[in-house]
């Protein structure tokens, strides 16, 4: 925005214009419709679309009044050039000011490929209700009762006796299925505690949009996310006096201070408006699902594979041949033994029908080794078909990405969920164009997209949807999993017991992979009771506690024909990563990241130890929770993140010029992300990614900055979770800044620990604070003596 008497513009963080481009190949047409998206009138006056070096075409010469919400379409004759970015540029003033508006949006030409096949139907998932006696139980906190119904009593002494036992051959399936009823029934009790009885709906100038402002919840929504359900009934009476209920779905398009909701059709005007918001449950179908896919085979040699039951296991399709030797299609893997350790026994399947295990701590090359493996199979075993899965669209996208450089892009399949549409304009194009959304829109697969690619891509939870779609999924060899230390067991489960099992067959017919790392953070379980059960504990962090994967006691080191721990740090300066490999990785990770990467923030002005790239700014904050959300913000350590971010942006250091981009920040709270994000919008910073150390697991930025929040109480809240803490550690490259209240800090011991090793390097700047050190004990994790009626 240019306004008057200002010599630089003002960034404005949202839209202004909604733009939906369509273009015909065959009649070189180009449909634009743009809809007016702010509160006020707008006076359109040009549009252009620039392209190429300095190429322009005006699309919109006039002037044209549109009030909120107005569309306008128009059709404009243009021959699109493949493989170019355009730029559609908006000239526009707000009415009756003299503010003007330019807006900038890009437009990406996709080049829709072939149709293989017709389109599958997916069909439903079976229900898998959760049973009456369960319900009893839970409403009774598990506690044992005569009032019990006979099923109820008997789910209640089972359970217990499962719990004390822990999970094992014997109890595995129903002890899985059981904790998930309970995770299931918590969700659908909490979704339906956030029921708005009389709802005050603001309606919005663009139709069907309203917005609901979070102090009208009974209760804190958490569960609440952007695209969660909506179900609006509107309560009227017709002309006879009969009360009428229509029911209106929507869903929430954004969750901010206040939520967005987007209806299927309008609601009618001045009627009472009940709010409810209907569980989504098929992950938890997805998960009963293959609990019964597994059952139909002997699955000890997966779950809890032992020297025992290994010894009959070569039964699968096992590999003709040996493959000793290979062509790296990456550099880095050429000089990395124990990478090229990793890929050979995968190929070789080594572990079969166990899960090899690749251990990969932060920066250490996990997804390149994931990567190299597929390829080498790709390339060596020509008939075969690999399923490749992580647990976030992130990653599945990162990986598929990586493999294009090397595979055709007709032998690979990106297969993406409904839900992923709505992010359609932040995904790489490479990536939608092999993709089920490669026409710009969410369409159900073909067999052939299947059938005739020999890799796909896509969520642990979107496999199981190629049941519903009548694939046959044994036709897949290798099942990789990435980031299986963040998903709870059944969740890994997924793609394992239904594309890895067989009904004719007894026994696992692919080969599987479990890539992650158990020393950063877990499953995300909301319920208390289930944090201490095995509900929330990964599969690859139960089996490298197995005996089958641990350390030999004589040699200290790993059966590699199982497990393979990489060692080589490419990410981060050896100062920033050196406090998490003593502490969680035995200080066996060697420092391999080059001097340009890492190096480049040696020696800046802010640091107080020159030679050191850290900055622990002590600062004693006000810490405030919102009665809203009752997450919480601490506004003091906020404005050091605003001090921090506009002098890096500001001043280069050494010659190296920081971009926005290349800054993360990372905070506990859900409210401080908000209040950073809000702050550095307002300074025109929005391309700054700000988020939980749960968003940026996986992650990676030269500069992290870290506000910790917690000031002025006598714990740390869940800060206290160590693997939090490396997740934290292990982000940034060349510069880590990390800005809290050390007093607060300091009574927890890996934080005080933390604290020690700062001190020692001379790394604190702002409050005065000595350090005691005097060794913290760790406190006890919870078991189920401390738990009441388990004693």
């Amino acid at each position: 925005m240019k306004l008057p008497g200002v010599q630089e513009p003002v960034r404005i963080s949202k839209p202004i214009f909604r733009l939906e481009v369509e273009y015909s190949i065959s009649h070189s047409i180009l449909s634009i419709r743009i809809q007016n998206m702010c509160q006020q009138l707008i006076i359109l006056r040009s549009i252009y679309l620039f392209y190429g070096e300095h190429k322009r075409v005006a699309l919109f010469n006039d002037v044209l009044r549109m009030v909120p919400g107005y569309e306008f379409r128009f059709e404009k004759s243009f021959l699109f050039l493949p493989d170019t970015s355009y730029n559609v540029v908006f000239l526009s003033k707000l009415s009756n000011t003299e503010y003007q508006l330019r807006e900038i949006a890009t437009i990406y030409f996709l080049q829709p490929r072939k149709l293989r096949g017709p389109q599958l139907t997916l069909k439903k998932l079976p229900p898998f209700e959760i049973p009456d006696y369960v319900k009893e139980v839970y409403s009774n906190d598990y506690l044992p009762s005569q009032h019990y119904s006979r099923n109820a009593s008997l789910w209640q002494e089972r359970f217990r006796d499962y719990l004390k036992q822990g999970l094992n051959p014997s109890n595995y399936l129903e002890h899985l299925r059981m904790l998930n009823q309970i995770d299931d029934y918590n969700c659908y009790l909490e979704m339906l505690s956030y029921t708005i009885n009389d709802a005050h709906l603001v309606p919005l100038d663009i139709p069907k949009q309203y917005l609901l402002s979070t102090d009208q919840f009974p209760k804190s929504p958490v569960l609440l996310d952007v695209g969660s359900f909506v179900r609006a009934i509107t309560l009227s009476k017709d002309k006879y006096g009969e009360e009428l209920s229509i029911i209106t779905r929507g869903f929430i398009a954004e969750r901010n201070a206040s939520i967005l909701i987007v209806m299927e059709n309008a609601l009618k005007v001045g009627c009472k408006v009940k709010l409810e918001f209907p569980m989504n449950r098929t992950q938890f179908q997805m998960e009963y699902q293959s609990l019964d896919y597994l059952n139909r085979i002997d699955f000890n040699t997966v779950t809890f594979p032992s020297i025992t039951n290994q010894t009959v296991k070569k039964k699968g399709r096992l590999v003709s041949k040996k493959h000793t030797k290979f062509d790296w299609f990456q550099d880095q893997i050429a000089d990395n033994d124990l990478q090229q350790l990793a890929i050979k026994n995968i190929i070789n399947r080594t572990a079969y029908p166990a899960p090899y295990v690749l251990f990969g701590p932060p920066g250490t090359g996990k997804t390149c080794t994931i990567v190299e493996a597929v390829l080498q199979i790709y390339k060596l075993q020509p008939n075969s078909r690999i399923l490749v899965t992580a647990t976030s669209n992130y990653a599945c996208n990162e990986l598929a990405k990586r493999l294009l450089k090397y595979v055709q892009p007709s032998d690979i399949y990106r297969y993406m969920s409904l839900s992923t549409e709505r992010d359609i304009n932040q995904m790489d194009l490479s990536i939608l164009e092999i993709s089920n959304m490669h026409m710009g829109t969410y369409e159900t697969p073909s067999m052939e997209d299947f059938v005739q690619t020999r890799i796909l891509v896509c969520t642990i939870m979107n496999s199981a949807r190629l049941i519903q779609l009548g694939v046959k999924t044994a036709m897949y060899d290798y099942i990789f999993i990435d980031e299986c230390g963040s998903s709870k067991e059944l969740s890994a489960l997924v793609p394992i017991a239904c594309i890895g099992t067989e009904a004719k067959c007894d026994r696992l017919v692919a080969s599987v992979i479990l890539a992650g790392d158990p020393k950063q953070l877990g499953p995300v379980t909301h319920s208390t009771f289930l944090r201490d059960t095995a509900h929330n504990v990964s599969l690859l962090e139960r089996l490298m506690e197995l005996p089958y994967y641990k350390k030999d006691l004589n040699n200290n080191e790993y059966n590699t024909d199982v497990v393979t721990k990489l060692l080589d740090n490419y990410r981060s300066h050896k100062n920033i990563f050196e406090f998490s490999n003593k502490t969680f990785y035995e200080g066996e990770l060697r420092a391999k990241a080059s001097p340009e990467i890492a190096e480049w923030a040696i020696g800046w002005a802010r640091l107080p130890n020159p030679k050191f790239p850290m900055i622990f700014h002590s600062i004693v904050g006000t810490m405030i929770q919102d009665q809203c959300t009752l997450s919480y913000l601490n506004c003091e350590e906020a404005r050091v993140v605003y001090d921090y971010v506009q002098e890096l942006l500001n001043n280069n250091i050494n010659g190296q010029i920081i971009r926005e981009e290349d800054i993360g920040i990372i905070t506990p709270y859900s409210r401080q992300v908000d209040y950073i994000k809000r702050g550095l919008s307002n300074l025109g910073l929005d391309n700054i990614e700000v988020g939980s150390a749960e968003q940026y697991q996986g992650r990676e930025k030269p500069v992290i900055i870290v506000s910790t929040v917690r000031s002025g109480r006598s714990t740390v809240g869940f800060l206290s979770d160590p693997r939090r803490l490396n997740v934290v550690m292990t982000r940034a490259k060349a510069l880590m800044i990390i800005i809290g209240n050390p007093l607060n800090l300091s009574k927890d011991p890996t934080w005080h620990s933390l604290l020690q090793y700062l001190t020692a390097n001379k790394a604190f700047v702002g409050r005065k604070f000595t350090i005691d050190n005097t060794p913290r004990l760790a406190p006890k994790m919870p078991t189920l003596e401390t738990i009441p009626d388990f004693a």
